[in-house]
């Protein structure tokens, strides 16, 4: 029994830890702000808790699936999330009497596609690599490369059309880190910033919205009461955090000073509270996961297992990186959530999915082992 559960000790530590801290600061975000306006105070903390325990069940179904099930489903679910991700744009879901083009209301939950599309991406990458490694010459082709972002572009285009900039400039960003890394030429796979930099250049540029975000970074002082006040107040969190912070719980900027500090801005409340101490802390297991999900990945001798275990890792590792840039305002303001962290079912919800298939991949080394010697 201890055998057939084997998994990495430390890595599921982190996510323990990291499940554990989101209930903390979700509860924190949104349990005095709802006094103050005569709501109930445990509202998001139920509703976080119910997707956490759906979320460790998840990851816990994910890691005693074998690796074998996600080669055969890698393509369906990419082409099943580019029909998601049609749907979500003909169908949006209605938010306060307005029409969201990124989430799909199924009635007791909504779902928003564009967090799958994440995984897909990796999963249709990890196989196509798979599956063409040994086609000669193909992945050191203009022809294999067109072929492996195929899919992954028509996602990053149909999140786009959402708009969700944010999340269509990661798909792109996840991908380019995947090819790159893996056995593609890298000259040709470098065509992929080449291109998308300049595309999303101009987007910024035509877009009266996200050049506010670009001007709300450059000058956040003296812009604090107009563009720039959602990145003044976030800095001023961590200014009025310090070494040891105000005291989880004792943070005043989120009493409606920082919009979104429950999802976007979780790290800033977590600065305010914790201070550097605890901003550290935070930094040290997104980068301990990514030491530990990369050395997984190298272990195993499956090029599909290498290449799901490194997307998987980047996937989890660059998204908080990102949200911790946005929150310290390194990056211009966009709808970056802390994994495990900041409230939200359908990023928690895919994020331990994926933690659960990496610490399979954790398993599958010592299956090896356990098979040559006779155990």
């Amino acid at each position: 029994m201890i055998k057939s559960l084997y998994f990495d000790r430390v890595l599921i530590i982190c996510f323990f830890v990291l499940y554990v801290l989101g209930l903390v600061f979700v509860f924190s975000a949104t349990s005095v702000p709802s006094v103050l306006t005569d709501k109930d105070p445990f509202y998001f903390l139920r509703k976080e808790t119910i997707w956490v325990v759906l979320g460790i069940s998840a990851m816990f179904v994910s890691y005693l699936i074998p690796v074998d099930f996600w080669k055969k489903i890698a393509y369906p679910l990419a082409l099943f999330t580019v029909f998601l991700l049609i749907v979500v744009l003909i169908f949006p879901a209605q938010i306060n009497g307005s029409s969201v083009k990124r989430w799909i209301d199924l009635g007791f939950i909504r779902f928003q596609p564009s967090e799958l599309a994440k995984l897909s991406v990796v999963m249709f990458l990890a196989y196509f690599i798979h599956r063409k490694e040994n086609v000669r010459g193909f992945l050191e082709s203009w022809t294999g490369l067109a072929a492996a972002v195929s899919i992954p572009a028509v996602m990053t285009i149909l999140v786009l059309i959402q708009p969700h900039k944010g999340a269509a400039l990661f798909l792109a960003m996840l991908t380019f880190m995947i090819l790159f890394s893996s056995k593609f030429s890298t000259k040709k796979v470098l065509l992929i910033p080449a291109l998308v930099v300049p595309a999303f250049a101009y987007l910024i540029m035509t877009s009266d919205y996200a050049s506010k975000r670009i001007t709300a970074l450059i000058n956040p002082i003296e812009n604090r009461s107009g563009v720039s006040y959602q990145v003044f107040q976030s800095i001023l969190s961590f200014v009025k955090g310090g070494l040891t912070g105000e005291g989880i719980g004792g943070g005043t900027q989120k009493l409606k000073y920082l919009p979104e500090i429950h999802t976007d801005y979780i790290y800033a409340l977590i600065g305010e509270e914790t201070g550097f101490v605890g901003t550290v802390f935070i930094v040290f297991i997104f980068l301990l996961i990514l030491y530990r999900g990369l050395k997984i990945s190298l272990e195993v001798d499956d090029t599909f297992s290498q290449v799901l275990g490194t997307g998987i890792t980047l996937m989890i590792v660059l998204q908080g990186l990102l949200h911790m840039a946005v929150n310290t305002s390194i990056l211009p303001p966009t709808g970056f959530t802390l994994p495990f962290i900041s409230y939200g079912g359908s990023s928690l919800l895919v994020t331990s999915i994926a933690a659960g298939i990496l610490l399979r991949l954790s398993k599958e080394p010592k299956m090896t082992i356990y098979r040559r010697s006779g155990l």
